[in-house]
């Protein structure tokens, strides 16, 4: 059986990344963990061995979590927009992290891959 492996990259923070792991953001205290990712990725994108990519465009809300929209999802078809929504709620944003501040908005790239 295939070991999943999921990547997340924030391209606000960081470049993207070869590693198959998730990687922490510098402004969240709170964030979705490698077995989070594995419960989102969708059945029939394991069954096809496809891997996906979305950019949620996000607004951090007053009580410094995100809300989040679809900017793009890649393939689509696969679920992995929403998928990457329920991800987005995971996240507990920093009060004390420079540039994220209540209103503020940050693209959010999440990216699926099957190790």
């Amino acid at each position: 059986m295939k070991r999943l492996a999921l990547a997340l990259v924030i391209a606000a923070f960081a470049a993207p990344a070869a590693a198959q792991h998730v990687q922490p953001v510098p402004w969240a205290v709170q964030q979705p963990s490698a077995r989070d990712f594995r419960d989102t990725y969708t059945a029939g994108a394991l069954a096809a061995d496809v891997t996906g990519r979305v950019e949620l465009m996000c607004t951090v809300t007053d009580e410094y979590k995100l809300d989040c929209a679809i900017h793009t999802e890649t393939p689509p078809d696969y679920g992995f927009g929403p998928a990457a929504l329920r991800l987005s709620r995971l996240y507990v944003v920093s009060p004390e992290h420079p540039g994220m501040r209540i209103g503020g908005r940050v693209l959010l790239p999440i990216r699926y891959a099957i190790d």
